[in-house]
């Protein structure tokens, strides 16, 4: 390649990642003359718990408060109670939680039907907010008899509300109840022989246009229902025509989780769109910017398909004032003082290469650059509103920086070597990069191993792994392709080559 033809290149490479830098981690600042903030990736992560704090709550199964709620009931009242733990128990039989007569009772003085369907109830519960994608998440048991769910903050990526997104999420996955389908407020004829497996394929998120919408799939046998739905419908027009009513009688088709209604479609169903096919329909929930709560919903309809009778038992009503914040576990400035740090680790590893390797140290320093790029926009675009950064997420980061340029200052280390030897410069590039190259292949793929096995096997650990996997493979691009691409433009623009990797040249001056 011609010294102009590299530099044109050269120049035009930095201008890119100086752009990508920017987008990246260039921070946050008020854009003059509008009311818009510039935000760049790594300002749009979700945080994890230890890192952004987050929300927790508690759910008290009906018939059970908790000591603050028995404190504030009237001495009459409080005889209906029974202290377990920091928990009071109903005793009252209607809720079936204590039973005198020792009729299916446990040592405790617990009904065992009750215990069984608290369990069912932990377990559900559980599975919902594993799905949500939260990376550090805890449903906890507490005293027994409630369930303590702590969960991340999260961030802009998902346009997340903060305080009121949490209540929601908590309200939403409380609901534990068994789902129904209804037509015309009875439930629909095929749950008499066949389950919600065999009607419902699954409920997932649609976004069209502007609008978030929960979409539902049915089977073959399950499409009977959308018909009877179309018969009902014009059954009661026809009806209205003949009786010489001014209105139709109202038709329904209603998907229920306890008493709580999800999803409702009426007569105009028909005809706005709504059953797209004979198998499918798309209910219109919230503005696409409001995603997120569909996701919630959709996240509980699949958890009460394939859990459809529920439990028999509720949770009290969550209000918003029992939805309380907790800081970061590291302190109040620990994302600022994270970001500094990696900003420090990134000039100190681009200074030490420039010092030590010369130009073939600012190749390193572009592909120090380059690593962040990669790593910063996949985990904010890629994983971004799946996994939540944390600080292990930083530390995985940081070693992958750290082992870029290690490898990068070792192929050095070669190239001199081979120098010393007597090779000619040309060759000298040519077997340094040959003699590390499996050296570099053989780390990334030990470390690929390990992650992809803690992504298999390691319950609580994909999200490190995934995150792990992303500074692996960039990692491994850098070292083995990216670096030598950028090496071979800087060299072919270089004048002196043996000053491009600050090597000396002596020569012999014997005759």
């Amino acid at each position: 390649m011609g010294k102009k033809k590299s530099t044109v290149l050269m120049v035009l490479l930095t201008i890119l990642m100086v752009a990508l830098c920017a987008l990246t981690a260039f921070p946050s600042f008020a854009i003059p003359g509008t009311v818009s903030i510039w935000n760049p990736a790594v300002m749009q992560y979700d945080l994890g718990a230890d890192l952004g704090g987050g929300y927790y709550t508690y759910y008290y199964p009906t018939g059970v408060i908790s000591e603050t709620e028995y404190k504030e009931l009237d001495e009459e009242d409080k005889q209906s109670y029974v202290q377990h733990g920091g928990l009071y128990l109903n005793n009252d039989p209607d809720y079936g939680i204590i039973d005198d007569s020792e009729v299916d009772e446990n040592e405790n003085g617990i009904v065992d039907a009750f215990e069984e369907e608290f369990a069912k109830a932990v377990e559900l519960v559980s599975a919902r907010y594993a799905a949500k994608g939260y990376s550090d998440y805890r449903v906890s048991v507490v005293d027994d008899y409630a369930i303590r769910v702590q969960i991340p903050e999260g961030g802009d990526s998902q346009n997340l509300k903060g305080k009121d997104d949490a209540w929601h999420t908590f309200s939403t996955f409380a609901n534990v109840g068994g789902m129904t389908i209804t037509l015309k407020g009875s439930e629909i004829s095929q749950l008499e022989d066949n389950a919600l497996t065999d009607l419902i394929k699954g409920f997932s998120v649609h976004n069209q246009y502007d609008t978030a919408f929960i979409k539902v799939e049915f089977t073959k046998l399950g499409k009977k229902i959308l018909d009877d739905f179309a018969y009902e419908v014009k059954a009661a027009a026809a009806a209205a025509e003949t009786s010489s009513s001014s209105t139709a009688e109202e038709v329904t088709l209603d998907f229920m989780i306890g008493d709580t209604t999800l999803i409702s479609l009426k007569e105009d169903a028909l005809e706005n769109g709504t059953i797209t096919t004979k198998y499918e329909i798309k209910y219109a929930q919230a503005a696409s910017t409001e995603a997120h709560y569909i996701d919630t919903l959709v996240i509980l309809l699949n958890s009460a398909l394939k859990n459809s009778e529920g439990c028999d038992l509720s949770f009290e009503t969550i209000p918003s004032n029992q939805v309380r914040n907790y800081g970061s576990v590291y302190g109040k400035y620990t994302q600022l003082l994270l970001y500094i740090a990696m900003f420090a680790l990134i000039v100190a590893l681009i200074a030490f290469s420039v010092v030590k390797m010369g130009r073939f140290g600012v190749v390193g320093g572009y592909a120090t650059a380059s690593y962040l790029i990669i790593t910063g926009l996949c985990f904010a675009f890629i994983t971004g509103g799946v996994y939540e950064i944390t600080l292990g997420t930083a530390l995985v980061f940081a070693l992958g920086l750290v082992l870029v340029n290690a490898l990068h200052a070792s192929t050095y280390s070669t190239i001199k070597a081979e120098v010393e030897l007597g090779k000619t410069l040309t060759s000298a590039v040519k077997n340094g990069y040959d003699k590390t190259i499996w050296k570099t292949v053989d780390v990334y793929a030990v470390l690929l191993l390990g992650a992809l096995a803690l992504l298999i096997g390691a319950a609580g650990l994909q999200t490190f792994a995934t995150q792990a996997i992303i500074c692996i493979v960039t990692g491994a691009f850098c070292n083995l392709l990216w670096t030598r691409v950028i090496n071979y433009m800087f060299l072919s623009a270089s004048k002196n080559k043996y000053k491009y990797f600050r090597i000396v040249r002596e020569d012999n001056d014997d005759e």
